[in-house]
């Protein structure tokens, strides 16, 4: 039966490698964006069609489901829901922001998918899983709590993950749900806290490394991933989308050997890295640029994330490739 693909936030980082991925695919894609500007630089030479709008509006969601069926009346259609904030900060605007977005943005969707009944992709974050004590393994869960994660990010990925996981059991929802780790790659037009850290890297705008790490996988096999789990997952499931612990010394280790920036010498503990925050939160007021650093992303750098993505490999056949690969053409794109 011929699929059609609904994409919100498709001008993201994940969500326009996700069209791009359909479309190569040879698949028909609408997408919500909010702005031509945008979809000029992010689905550039795709066949998408774009409705305009933002996932707070509930009746561009209608829109998207009318444009669906003008394209055919019989095919099987399956919601793609990448739309979301990522905030790391604590201005209280932009929290508030992000909550709105990220809550009412999942709760629009599932009711969308509940009206027209079809498939709802939702994808979550590693954030909104708790960590495994003792950096054990960490793997798919069904019950979420934002009263066990920590960060106000988490705690908006957690609760809209709940919602959607109370739709599937309650309310018969057709979800699948992917998890994402810290996503890095080419295509950013957005500008991510990843991306932004490798060009800073390059420019050599960070003078020392800390320790610590974090989970990085490619945002490309994180689409792929997506897409997969849209034919291959059942109600209900959750799947890993990661890739492989890389600490902050071997992540810059990797720039320099690919020709990029100074090669990191000096290493700082990270409780030390905290205490130059107020002084590095001042700076980029003064500059006008986004800290790389905060509080949250420090706590990022420390704490367990050992996941395993064990059953997206066995269930999906998803393949996250090497770091030194997203490196290599995150740096093309820049």
């Amino acid at each position: 039966m011929k699929k059609i693909y609904i994409v919100t936030g498709s001008t993201g980082f994940v969500g326009n490698n996700v069209v791009k991925a359909l479309d190569t695919g040879g698949e028909t894609v609408v997408a919500l964006a909010q702005s031509e500007q945008k979809v000029g630089r992010a689905l550039k030479g795709t066949r998408a069609k774009i409705v305009y709008g933002n996932v707070l509006e509930e009746n561009k969601f209608e829109r998207l489901f009318e444009e669906a069926r003008k394209i055919s009346k019989t095919a099987e259609i399956c919601f793609i829901h990448t739309a979301s904030v990522v905030y790391l900060g604590n201005n209280k605007k932009r929290v508030r922001q992000m909550t709105e977005v990220n809550l009412g943005g999942a709760k629009n969707a599932i009711e969308a998918c509940l009206k027209h009944n079809c498939r709802l992709l939702y994808v979550s974050s590693v954030h909104a899983i708790p960590e495994a004590p003792k950096r054990g393994l960490i793997t798919e869960i069904q019950d979420f709590n934002f009263k066990k994660v920590v960060g106000k990010y988490a705690k908006t990925k957690a609760e809209a993950s709940r919602i959607v996981m109370d739709a599937v059991k309650n309310r018969g929802l057709d979800a699948v749900m992917v998890h994402p780790s810290a996503v890095m790659g080419p295509n950013d037009y957005s500008n991510t806290y990843t991306t932004q850290m490798v060009q800073d890297y390059k420019d050599g705008r960070i003078p020392c490394s800390t320790n610590g790490g974090f989970d990085f996988v490619d945002v490309r096999d994180v689409a792929a991933g997506i897409v997969l789990a849209c034919g291959k997952g059942k109600a209900g499931d959750c799947f890993l989308l990661t890739n492989k612990y890389i600490s902050a010394k071997e992540l810059f280790d990797t720039l320099y050997e690919l020709g990029f920036g100074k090669k990191m010498r000096r290493s700082v503990p990270r409780w030390l890295a905290r205490l130059s925050l107020p002084m590095l939160t001042l700076h980029c007021k003064i500059t006008k640029k986004r800290p790389l650093f905060s509080r949250y992303s420090l706590y990022s750098l420390g704490s367990n994330s050992n996941f395993s993505h064990e059953k997206a490999s066995v269930e999906l056949g998803y393949k996250p490739r090497e770091l030194k690969d997203s490196l290599k053409d995150s740096l093309k794109d820049m």
